[in-house]
């Protein structure tokens, strides 16, 4: 489980952390003892549920402005005397049919009696019915109504694969330069950061290293059934690829957005190795290789130009087909892929 401290919600705040659909902050009236506050907990923890699954931070005051809707202010303290975990746990479990398996409440404590409560929820694998025979998922920041067809995919996902793309980013250095007194040493190997951990000019140094990135993309089933066959596409921009790479694609143009893009397609495709000499290999037909529940797929490897800070602030979109599940969608900012940093000792 992840580590919830004060610190840590502190630098949230301090960092101007927005809500997302996968983190939202409460102020301490949320949790008042009444019939109106006790459906709204069950609305807001079935809607994460229902969707990807998430964190609720009670405790945590947002701007009043409108301009900066979604950001935390400041900590609003709970009063532990008044609410404790046990209740909340209890609100929880008898407002929300079924039960919702897997839910952490972490309390931080703040001063003598103040206490923030951390309500961690796992992706469920069937749909939750809040108060009021309704059910809820998170959209656009808020806890919206879900349609008729979205509870029964949600129900069906015990019986399909749920397969969602994971990145990294594996930078390998093949050349050092000393950066200038002051800035960060690259010292060891797999380094695992993100690039949103990285400010960009604060790694300073005299040239750039000469190094190698890549996109490895996986394709992880998060369901409970595995996979037969899978098919991914990732939309990209071809500047972010290495030359050799982006000139093997040919350009579209996104009507929405008129940017060009490339459209890489992968799938959970293999090819067994049946002879070798110990050099050269011969490869047998290609087939699907199941992805098992918790798994994931062989990493397919793009490679990508050396500077990628250029491309901090864009995102990737993809889209996965699987067996015969409903199509999933994501996107994924550039500067929240980890990063994977090694030295090339030869």
């Amino acid at each position: 489980m992840e580590q919830w401290t004060l610190e840590k919600i502190n630098q949230l705040i301090d960092n101007g952390t927005e809500e997302s659909n996968e983190l939202d902050y409460k102020a301490a009236k949320a949790l008042l003892n009444t019939d109106g506050k006790k459906n709204e907990i069950s609305k807001d923890v079935s809607a994460f549920a229902n969707s990807n699954g998430g964190v609720i931070i009670y405790g945590v005051k947002e701007y009043d402005d409108k301009s900066k809707s979604h950001l935390p202010e400041s900590i609003d303290p709970i009063d532990r005397n008044n609410v404790s975990k046990e209740w909340l746990e209890q609100v929880i479990s008898t407002k929300i049919l079924p039960k919702i398996e897997g839910i952490e409440i972490v309390p931080v404590s703040v001063g003598e009696n103040g206490v923030i409560y951390v309500v961690v929820i796992p992706k469920s694998t069937t749909a939750h019915q809040a108060a009021g025979h309704k059910y809820y998922k998170r959209y656009n920041f808020q806890s919206e109504p879900m349609l008729d067809y979205e509870i029964r995919d949600v129900m069906n996902r015990a019986s399909h694969p749920m397969i969602e793309l994971e990145f990294e980013i594996e930078t390998t250095i093949l050349k050092e330069d000393t950066p200038k007194d002051g800035s960060p040493e690259l010292e060891g190997s797999n380094q695992r950061i993100t690039l949103n951990t990285i400010k960009l000019g604060e790694m300073l140094f005299p040239k750039t290293p000469a190094k190698i990135n890549n996109l490895k993309i996986y394709a992880r089933n998060k369901g409970s059934v595995y996979a037969s066959y899978v098919n991914y596409f990732v939309e990209l921009n071809p500047d972010f690829l290495h030359k050799s790479e982006s000139e093997s694609y040919d350009k579209r143009i996104n009507v929405d957005t008129n940017k060009v893009y490339i459209n890489y397609y992968g799938d959970n495709t293999t090819r067994d190795v049946v002879d070798s000499d110990g050099i050269h290999h011969k490869y047998g037909s290609s087939r699907y290789d199941p992805v098992l529940p918790g798994m994931s797929s062989r990493a397919e490897k793009i490679k990508l130009v050396e500077n990628i800070d250029l491309f901090y602030d864009e995102q990737i979109e993809w889209t996965v087909h699987a067996d015969n599940s409903t199509v999933r969608k994501g996107k994924i900012k550039i500067k929240d892929i980890p990063v994977i940093t090694s030295k090339k000792l030869s």
